[in-house]
């Protein structure tokens, strides 16, 4: 896989669900969509209290030049993020995470829908496999990972330090390439 990876489009959409990478302009959209503190409570990372905070957060992400940063819409509203992480010490995938969704979208396949544009994206850029993670304590999460079609790797302790202080042990699982998609 070559990195960074060059995604066919500047946005990815599916007619209502797109992803177009973050910019300031959508600090405030996005603040609004994920202020919740639910939103927060397995991310390692303080919960930013205003629309500027969170967008330092956000570019302090963007700035990271193994990761890409997408800002999440539903008919041009903002409802969320998340994110394509590469590791050049396992150059042949990435990981999609760090997805922070409006809880008044949890369940309603909007989660699914903006995965499966970037998997499709990232598997025609030459991704072998992706990878996710999740909090061991965040059914929701790999629940509506296991709905991908990705497998369950287990759980084991991670990098990620909690923002109570504790080490955080994660849920791994792996979506492999599909034979078809050569």
């Amino acid at each position: 896989m070559i990195w960074p990876v060059d995604l066919a489009a500047d946005r990815l959409d599916d007619g209502e669900v797109s992803l177009c990478p973050y910019s300031s302009a959508d600090a405030e959209g996005l603040f609004a969509a994920v202020r919740d503190d639910r939103v927060w409570a397995h991310l390692p990372r303080q919960i930013p209290r205003t629309a500027a905070d969170l967008d330092a957060v956000m570019w302090a992400s963007v700035g990271d030049a193994a990761r890409i940063v997408f800002t999440i819409r539903v008919a041009g509203m903002t409802v969320g993020t998340t994110s394509v992480h590469y590791d050049p010490a396992e150059p042949d995938g990435v990981e999609i995470g760090s997805t922070m969704l409006d809880p008044a979208t949890w369940g309603t396949g909007i989660n699914t829908r903006a995965k499966h544009l970037l998997i499709r994206e990232l598997f025609a850029a030459g991704a072998s496999w992706i990878q996710f993670r999740t909090d061991e304590r965040n059914g929701r999460s790999a629940a509506a990972i296991r709905k991908l079609g990705a497998t369950d790797l287990g759980v084991r302790q991670d990098r990620l330090v909690r923002r109570d202080g504790t080490v955080r042990r994660s849920r791994f699982f792996r979506l492999e390439r599909p034979a078809n998609c050569d």
